[in-house]
């Protein structure tokens, strides 16, 4: 008898010929309509928190401030990311998003109360982002594996790039008014900003009606069915392995070396660090928008050929020395990130059964957010010693390579399969 959890089941049969809704459909469903704004807006808070956290801890302890902050807010994902899905194949997923809404707007009060009395510090940022991180690596599992309710399977990649779309053009929206604001308003305002999005959000997602079907949960889900679930499904399984070693070059480069950049090399302050960010969301938004229209049958080959346009992303940093330049590489780059997540994502909704789809998607979240504090402590310590520019241009070379090795261990898998049998009869 096959395993129902690494079988390939029925309802994960998502069949190319039958027509997916378009954006405008999906939102007039209900219950999609508010975990969509849900997000939207503690995206929205979240663009005025990074502007506020990123240059209040650059500003606190340069390089070392931010490797700080940072890593509180990607350790969590590796501590909590497997368990996270646990949780979303155990409890109510709802419940489970609700409640890490809460929790992440709680922890955020108190730091803008600091602020605003002038007692903040570094310390006080740092426990708040792991906070943070660490309810979210329980938020993210239980709304990706919540996603196919609501939208049904063959429409996940239309949502996923409508929902990625829509979040990066608020970022953009948050950080271009973050920039405005910063004249007259102090950086604590942002994470007040913050707290209340995270407490809308819980609020929208309360009325959401689509719960898991009664008898349907797994009694004692293990971690393990995670992995196992993948293991049968080869092309997945390395377009996370991909991910991982990808977003470890690429975040660590990117979350040290672009505020290096801005401040340093083109001796501009936090509003040029807004744009630059922000045009990383108008990229994102761009590929976010079309991967909402245009059906992708290949989506993880299409994601590991992607990884390759890094290198014109990376070598335009490397030779910025204007802000026009850094904003164009800027652009690529979030379009190649967010155009490989949503695929990603949404070939673990069409493929992974529901009863485990939670630790998948738990899995890709921890190694997603994981690998941006592998990234802080293998590739941020570089720019202590190693020019900024010459930090791009490795990256600029690494990051092809990683894309192409994983199309190449993709090729070889089926030979691989094939193989297997041949000897068998031998």
């Amino acid at each position: 008898m096959a395993d129902p959890l690494t079988a390939e089941p029925e309802e994960a049969l998502v069949d190319a010929t039958l027509p997916t809704e378009r954006a405008v459909q999906l939102l007039q469903r209900r219950d999609f309509r508010r975990t969509y704004s849900a997000i939207v807006v503690s995206e929205l808070g979240d663009a005025f928190q990074y502007v506020a956290l990123m240059w209040f801890a650059l500003v606190a302890a340069g390089p070392l401030g931010i490797l700080a902050v940072r890593l509180a807010d990607s350790i969590p994902a590796l501590l909590f990311g497997l368990h996270g899905g646990v949780v979303a194949d155990r409890r109510d997923r709802r419940a489970t998003m609700i409640a890490a809404d809460l929790v992440r707007g709680a922890v955020l009060v108190p730091v803008a109360v600091a602020g605003l009395t002038g007692q903040l510090q570094l310390w006080m940022l740092v426990v708040a982002a792991f906070v943070v991180v660490a309810a979210t690596s329980y938020f993210e599992p239980a709304y990706g594996a919540l996603l196919p309710r609501l939208v049904e399977r063959r429409n996940v990649q239309a949502a996923n790039g409508l929902v990625r779309a829509s979040a990066e053009a608020v970022r953009v929206g948050g950080w271009a008014a973050a920039a405005g604001l910063l004249v007259f308003m102090p950086l604590s305002v942002f994470f007040l900003f913050n707290a209340a999005s995270f407490f809308v959000s819980a609020l929208l997602i309360a009325g959401v009606r689509v719960r898991r079907a009664e008898g349907e949960a797994v009694t004692t889900p293990r971690i393990r069915e995670g992995f196992a679930a993948l293991r049968p499904r080869r092309a997945l399984a390395i377009g996370v392995v991909v991910l991982g070693m990808a977003v470890t070059i690429s975040s660590g480069t990117w979350m040290v070396g672009v505020p290096q950049l801005v401040r340093k090399t083109l001796d501009l302050g936090a509003g040029s660090f807004s744009l630059v960010a922000g045009a990383y969301a108008v990229g994102a938004v761009a590929s976010g928008a079309l991967l909402s229209r245009v059906r992708v049958r290949h989506k993880v080959r299409l994601g590991l050929l992607l990884w390759t346009g890094y290198a014109a992303g990376f070598t335009l940093f490397a030779l910025a020395g204007a802000l026009p330049t850094a904003l164009a590489g800027s652009v690529i780059m979030g379009s190649i990130q967010a155009s490989v997540i949503v695929l990603l994502y949404s070939a673990a909704q069409e493929e992974v059964p529901d009863a485990v789809l939670g630790r998948v998607v738990g899995l890709i979240s921890l190694v997603h957010r994981g690998a941006h504090a592998t990234g802080l402590l293998l590739i941020g310590p570089l720019f202590a010693v190693l020019a900024t520019r010459s930090v791009f241009i490795a990256a600029a070379i690494a990051l092809p390579l990683v894309g192409l090795a994983g199309l190449a261990a993709l090729r070889a898998a089926p030979a691989r399969a094939d193989a297997a049998p041949a000897r068998a009869r031998h």
